[in-house]
């Protein structure tokens, strides 16, 4: 996977060259962070604790081939995710009910590759493929390391374009499912539970097409 995300990149900065250039920025509703696997788990037990936001910024080239386009992008995302589950004792003799609350967070570099299709006028539909990279992560469990820091996902969405500004919804759903094991839960028996940080995600984006001349040097 390493491999070819090196080769996504490689072949993602030939496309920039090709393209006009533009600004990307995203507000994100994810799921993740949930605790996965848990056996004493309470399923009927109202928690309102479940909060999982983000956004994203970057940057991305669009290549017009009249009907169709192709658009590579290099985005940062950040996210966070707040989780609770509700376990009950693990005995007869111990009827308690346990809180565990999970406060996860994420910084990840993202290169997807859009390939679109206008349908009417200023309004198109596109899929691709989304490769990320996990660039830092944070717990307030005490979980195993990240042991490959390489996803790859499927983007879906569609957006509606006016000039140079472009308002879109996607949607992401990581292809490979990445689940950490908890190994302490600030004192909460989880044995054997993880924490699932699959990508699975909708973003609402605004785009903006930088002016082919802003950086040119003006004559005088």
């Amino acid at each position: 996977m390493r491999y070819l995300f090196i080769l996504l990149i490689f072949f993602s900065s030939n496309l920039f060259s090709q393209g006009n250039l533009g600004l990307n920025f995203g507000l994100n509703d994810d799921n993740f962070g949930s605790i996965e696997n848990i056996k004493n788990k309470i399923d009927n037990y109202k928690l309102d604790i479940k909060n999982s936001t983000g956004f994203q910024l970057g940057v991305f080239t669009e290549i017009d081939l009249i009907t169709f386009y192709i658009r590579p992008e290099f985005n940062l995302i950040f996210s966070k995710s707040k989780n609770a589950s509700a376990i009950e004792g693990s005995s007869l003799l111990d009827q308690s009910i346990n809180i565990a609350e999970h406060s996860y967070k994420s910084t990840d570099l993202q290169v997807p590759i859009i390939f679109g299709y206008k349908i009417l006028g200023p309004i198109s539909v596109f899929a691709g493929p989304s490769f990320k990279y996990s660039l830092s992560n944070s717990s307030n469990f005490d979980l195993e390391d990240i042991k490959d820091k390489y996803t790859l996902s499927l983007l879906l969405g569609s957006r509606v374009k006016f000039k140079s500004l472009s308002l879109g919804l996607r949607y992401e759903r990581g292809l490979n499912n990445k689940e950490l094991l908890i190994i302490n839960a600030n004192g909460v028996n989880l044995e054997n539970a993880n924490v699932d940080i699959t990508t699975n995600k909708l973003t609402l984006n605004l785009s903006y097409d930088i002016p082919y001349g802003l950086f040119k040097k003006k004559n005088n």
